[in-house]
This record gives structure tokens, C-alpha cells and sequence, in this order.
């Protein structure tokens, strides 16, 4: 019953919440012809169906959430928002999240969170310190999740890089020494893979086009991505591209290198998975065989000493 009435209250909170702070589509895309010294008037009704097309996240979740970020935004040191700003941008920009969408799901999680704590402490807790425990415990989580799913997503999308890095230094290889430059095999890549690292090279791609240098943009694409491997791939492309060495040459060094460290990285995993594997045993296999194996002796043991009938 406390659980349901601490929902219905959150439910309730949380729509006054969108309807006070919430404002007209119209508003919004007039405000933003405004930001953009365009003048809002009767012709802007195109404007608003083409808003209204948008995906919801976009209409609806992202706008909350920078409503949600007012509430901590004063808290939070500049410096603080320009950090969680990187680790979007290495994580891939999950949801198409920004800084300040981020600080608003902070906010969310721990309202949430708080109200959890609240109607578990009223059925966990037999006296005042349980509760205060519970309470604490639920908010702390409500704190760090959001951070802990940031950081799992930036070491899956780092993960996957390294995982495909080897096999597309194998494409850009064959390309360049096929004759394409290091830009068309660029694009050779973005066109047969479909990866992080794929995305990465096209965005890069995309600089290099309007006018950004390839050293810039390669190291641009290394700092956001943020693995060693990368990184020092991209140091030697851009070695090589100043003391006029051949690229292809490069790329094959760098992609045998990648291999044999793939290899050695398949063998230290497979060398821990004895231990890994410990526990698992001991907790739920090495029983069960245990029971198996003893529980015959026992029975006949206790049939002999009548025991058992």
C-alpha cells in the first residue's frame, strides 16, 4: 500500500513538474528563430509540424532533462560539466545526451531513487538507524548509476574499437597499397564496416573535408576515442605523413603489431579463467557433486544404523 501511494505521489510530482516547466512547441522553435535572428510570425506553422515529426526523446526527454539539470547546474563547477561533456563524447553520445542532459538524469535518478528508499525504509527498517541506512544506501545508488552506466558504455565502445582496429588497419592496408589514398581508404572503411571506430573515421572524414588538417582531425579523433592503441596508430600516420615515409608501410607495421597484442591479450584473458572459474565451482558445481555422490553412502549408512527405514 506505501509503495503505491509513494508512486502515485511521484506520478503526480513529476507531471506538475512538466506542465509548469514544460513549454509550447511554438515557444521553443520561436525561441530558437530568435537565437538564430530569423523573425517568428504566422509563416512558423511549418516549423512546428516539422518539430513535431521530431523523435520523442527529442520533444519530450531531452528538454525535461535540461529542465531537471537547472536544479543542480549551480552546484556543479564548469569544470565538473566540461569532464562529463568528454565522457559523452568517448561513450558515443548514448541517447544524444549533453552535459547538462546528464546532470538532469543525475537529478532524476536520485529523486527516483530517494522516493525508493523512502518506501523501503518504511518496510526494511524495524528501528530508526535501519532506516537511515536504507535511505542512505538508496540515495548513494542514486548518485552513482548514472555515472557507473556512463562509464560502462565508454569501456564497451572502447572494447569494441580495439576489437575491430586490427581488422581495419587490414582494410586501410590493402586499400593504400591497392592505390587509394589514405582518405579514400578511409572511406573504403566507413563503407564495409560498421563499427565505433568506423563512425569515428567518418566524422574525422567529414573535418577533413571542411577545411580541418588530417594530423587535426586524426588527433582530434584519437582524443575522443581515448584508447593507447589508437592513439599511437594515429601518432604514427601523422609521423609519417611529415617526414614524407610511405603510409602503406606504416599501416602494415602497425597492423602486425595490433595482432600480435589482440593475441596476447586472447591469451592473458584465457589465463584467467581457472580463477575466475574458482568460485562458480566452489559455490554451486563442487556441492551439487557432493550430493550426488554422498547422498547414496548416506542413505545406506542410515538404513544401517536405523535410521532410516
Amino acid at each position: 500500500m506505501v509503495i503505491t501511494i509513494t508512486a502515485c505521489v511521484f506520478v503526480a510530482v513529476l507531471l506538475l513538474v512538466l506542465g509548469i516547466t514544460m513549454r509550447s512547441q511554438r515557444e521553443i522553435i520561436r525561441d530558437r528563430m530568435e537565437t538564430h535572428g530569423a523573425i517568428a510570425g504566422p509563416s512558423d506553422t511549418g516549423s512546428v509540424e516539422l518539430e513535431a515529426e521530431l523523435p520523442f526523446n527529442e520533444r519530450v526527454i531531452l528538454p525535461f532533462l535540461r529542465t531537471l539539470s537547472m536544479i543542480g547546474g549551480r552546484a556543479t563547477p564548469g569544470g565538473a560539466l566540461q569532464a562529463t561533456d568528454e565522457k559523452l563524447e568517448t561513450a558515443g553520445r548514448p541517447w544524444g545526451l549533453g552535459a547538462r542532459e546528464f546532470l538532469g538524469l543525475k537529478v532524476l535518478s536520485i529523486a527516483v531513487l530517494t522516493l525508493l528508499g523512502i518506501a523501503a525504509a518504511r518496510f526494511l527498517g524495524s528501528t530508526t538507524l535501519i532506516r537511515i541506512v536504507v535511505l542512505v544506501l538508496f540515495i548513494f545508488i542514486g548518485v552513482i548509476l548514472p555515472d557507473y552506466m556512463l562509464q560502462q558504455a565508454i569501456n564497451n565502445r572502447q572494447s569494441s574499437v580495439r576489437k575491430m582496429l586490427a581488422d581495419t588497419l587490414d582494410l586501410l592496408t590493402v586499400s593504400v597499397e591497392a592505390g587509394l589514398g589514405l582518405d579514400g581508404a578511409m572511406q573504403k572503411v566507413i563503407e564495409k564496416l560498421h563499427s565505433p571506430l568506423s563512425d569515428e573515421m567518418a566524422r574525422a572524414l567529414q573535418e577533413m573535408r571542411v577545411g580541418k588538417l588530417r594530423t587535426e582531425a586524426l588527433r582530434d579523433m584519437a582524443h575522443r576515442v581515448k584508447v593507447a592503441e589508437l592513439t599511437i596508430f594515429v601518432a604514427a600516420i601523422c609521423q609519417a605523413d611529415q617526414l614524407g615515409i610511405s603510409i602503406a608501410k606504416v599501416l602494415r607495421v602497425q597492423g602486425d603489431t595490433l595482432r600480435t597484442q589482440r593475441a596476447q591479450r586472447a591469451r592473458e584473458a584465457a589465463s584467467k579463467l581457472p580463477v575466475k572459474m574458482l568460485f562458480p565451482l566452489v559455490l554451486f558445481i563442487f556441492p551439487a557433486i557432493f550430493v550426488v555422490i554422498l547422498a547414496p553412502g548416506a542413505i545406506g549408512i542410515g538404513r544401517a544404523l536405523g535410521i532410516i527405514k
